[in-house]
C-alpha cells in the first residue's frame, strides 16, 4: 500500500520545532496544500488562539493550561474554552464573584471586551447587574448567579435595588421625556399624583439599568 507523502508526523515536526504557527508558516514548512494542512491539523487535533483573530493554531497535546484553562506562548493566547467568547463565558461562570470587564481583560489580556460581553448579554448567555456603579456579569444558571451576587455583596459593594414592575419603568420614562431636566424627587413626586409610587432609589436604579443621565433625559450618559 502506498504510504502518503503527507503524514501527521510531519506537522508534528513542525510545530516540535515551534510550539505556534499560522497556517501560512505550516504550508511550506510541510510542503502541502491548505486542505492538506486542515486535514492534517484535524486528525493531530488542535487549538486555536483566542487573540489575533484566531490566526495562530497549536497542537492539542502542546499548551499546560493553567488552573482558569489558559495558556500563552509569546504573546499568543489559547484556551481550553474555545475563542474568546466561549472564555469569557466559562471565566465568568466558574467565577467566585462573577466579574467586572477590568477583571477579565486583565486576566485574558485583551484591550475591550466590552462589545463581546454585550452580545453575549443579548444571546442571553451571561445576565449582569451593577454594583458600586459599575456593570458585574454573572452566570446565567440561577444558584450559581445568586451565590455569586451574594458574594460580591460580601466584599463590601451592596447591589442596586431590583428594578420596580415595566408598568412603572414605563412611566417613568413618559415622565421622563415629557419633563427632561427634571429631578429624581420631581419625578417621584408627580409619579405617585398618577398612582406610581416610585422611590428616589428605585428611580436611580433604573437611570443606572438603561444607562441614562439625569440632566439629559432620555440621553445616554
Amino acid at each position: 500500500m502506498r504510504t502518503p507523502r503527507f503524514q501527521a508526523q510531519h506537522l508534528r515536526d513542525a510545530f516540535r520545532r515551534k510550539k505556534v504557527l499560522t497556517r501560512n508558516e505550516l504550508l511550506p514548512t510541510v510542503g502541502c496544500s491548505s486542505m492538506t494542512v486542515w486535514r492534517l491539523l484535524k486528525s493531530c487535533g488542535y487549538w486555536t488562539s483566542y487573540n489575533f483573530n484566531g490566526r495562530f493554531y497549536t497542537l492539542a497535546d502542546i499548551p499546560q493550561f493553567d488552573e482558569r484553562g489558559l495558556w500563552a506562548y509569546q504573546g499568543i493566547r489559547f484556551s481550553k474554552w474555545g475563542p474568546l467568547t466561549e472564555t469569557m463565558i466559562a471565566l465568568v461562570e466558574n467565577s467566585e464573584a462573577g466579574m467586572t470587564p477590568e477583571q477579565l481583560q486583565q486576566q485574558l489580556h485583551v484591550k475591550n471586551v466590552r462589545p463581546a460581553l454585550s452580545r453575549l448579554i443579548e444571546r442571553n448567555c451571561l445576565t449582569r447587574r451593577k454594583f458600586g456603579g459599575q456593570f458585574v456579569y454573572f452566570s446565567l444558571a440561577e444558584i450559581s448567579r445568586e451565590r455569586q451576587q451574594k458574594r460580591r455583596a460580601e466584599q463590601g459593594v451592596k447591589p442596586p435595588p431590583p428594578l420596580p414592575p415595566a408598568e412603572q419603568i414605563i412611566a417613568l420614562l413618559v415622565e421622563m421625556v415629557q419633563r427632561p431636566k427634571g429631578s429624581l424627587r420631581q419625578w417621584a413626586r408627580r409619579l405617585r399624583r398618577h398612582e406610581v409610587h416610585l422611590s428616589t432609589r428605585e428611580i436611580q436604579a433604573v437611570l443606572d439599568h438603561y444607562q441614562l443621565a439625569v440632566k439629559k433625559g432620555l440621553s445616554t450618559s
